[in-house]
C-alpha cells in the first residue's frame, strides 16, 4: 500500500479532531452554534478542509510540484467535462429525486439561496474530496478493488465525522447518526464512481458541495424507504460506472 497513507490519515484526523474539539468546547460553553459567524466557524472550516490540507502537505513533499497554483490546477482539472458533469447531475438526481417519488421529500427552502451557497459549500464539505476520493480511494482500490475500497473509505469517513455529533447546530447533533452513516454509504459509492471516470476530483467536489447546499437550504427528507431506495440505486449505478472506467479510477494525486 502507498507509503504515505498513514501520514495522510494521521494528519487528517489530527487537524480535524483538534479544531472540531475547539468547537465542541465553545459549543458546550454556549459560545458557538453552527454556523455562527465567529472564531468557531473558522475552526469548523479548517477541520472540514483537513483532508485537502493533509494532501497538500504531502503533495509539496512528494510530487516535485511546489505551490498552491500547481496543486489547485491538479484539483480542478476536468479531463472529459461533458461526461463527468453529466454523470454528476445523474447521481444528484438519483439522490434527490427518488425520495420524492416515495413521498419522503419536501421543498423547504429558497433555491436562489441554494445556488448562492454552492461555492460556499466547497469549504463545508466539497474540499474533503481532495483527500477521500482524490487520494485515499485510488490507493485503496489498487489493493482491494472498487467495492471493498469504497466500503473501507466510507467507514473511515463515518468515523471522521463523529465530532460533529457534539457541536450544536449541525445535522449530526440533532439528527440520527445511523441514518447519516447510511447516507454516507450512498454518497461514498457515487463519489468513488465519479472519480473513476477519468480520475478527476472536481466532479466529486461539485457533487458534495451541491448536495450539502441542497440539504441545508433547499430540501428535507424523512428517514424512510424512499431515501433507502435512493442510496441503493446510487450504489448499483456507481458499481456499473466503475466497471466501465475501472482503469482510470486508480490514478492518485501523488503519482
Amino acid at each position: 500500500m502507498h507509503k504515505n497513507i498513514h501520514k495522510y490519515l494521521i494528519l487528517t484526523f489530527l487537524i480535524t479532531y483538534l479544531f472540531w474539539s475547539f468547537d465542541i468546547v465553545l459549543s458546550c460553553l454556549g459560545l458557538y452554534e453552527h454556523p455562527a459567524y465567529n472564531i468557531g466557524l473558522i475552526f469548523y472550516i479548517i477541520a472540514a478542509c483537513s483532508p485537502a490540507i493533509a494532501v497538500y502537505i504531502l503533495f509539496q513533499k512528494e510530487s516535485g510540484q511546489n505551490g498552491i497554483r500547481s496543486f489547485l490546477k491538479t484539483v480542478f482539472n476536468l479531463k472529459t467535462p461533458v461526461l463527468e458533469l453529466a454523470l454528476t447531475v445523474l447521481f444528484l438526481l438519483i439522490r434527490f429525486a427518488i425520495p420524492f417519488l416515495f413521498g419522503d421529500g419536501k421543498i423547504t427552502g429558497n433555491w436562489f439561496q441554494v445556488i448562492i451557497f454552492i461555492p460556499v459549500m466547497f469549504l463545508f464539505g466539497g474540499f474533503e474530496e481532495v483527500g477521500w476520493r482524490g487520494y485515499l480511494q485510488p490507493i485503496l482500490e489498487k489493493k482491494f478493488g472498487f467495492i471493498i475500497a469504497t466500503l473501507i473509505n466510507c467507514a473511515i469517513w463515518i468515523v471522521w465525522h463523529i465530532p460533529l455529533c457534539f457541536i450544536k447546530g449541525t445535522y449530526q447533533y440533532s439528527g440520527s447518526y445511523l441514518w447519516f452513516a447510511i447516507s454516507l454509504m450512498g454518497s461514498a459509492f457515487s463519489l468513488a464512481a465519479l472519480h473513476s471516470i477519468k480520475g478527476s476530483i472536481l466532479p466529486c467536489i461539485l457533487f458534495h458541495a451541491i448536495g450539502n447546499a441542497v440539504i441545508s437550504y433547499g430540501l428535507s427528507f424523512n428517514d424512510g424507504p424512499g431515501v433507502l431506495v435512493a442510496y441503493g440505486v446510487q450504489i448499483i449505478a456507481a458499481i456499473l460506472v466503475s466497471l466501465l472506467f475501472k482503469e482510470t479510477s486508480k490514478e492518485t494525486l501523488l503519482e
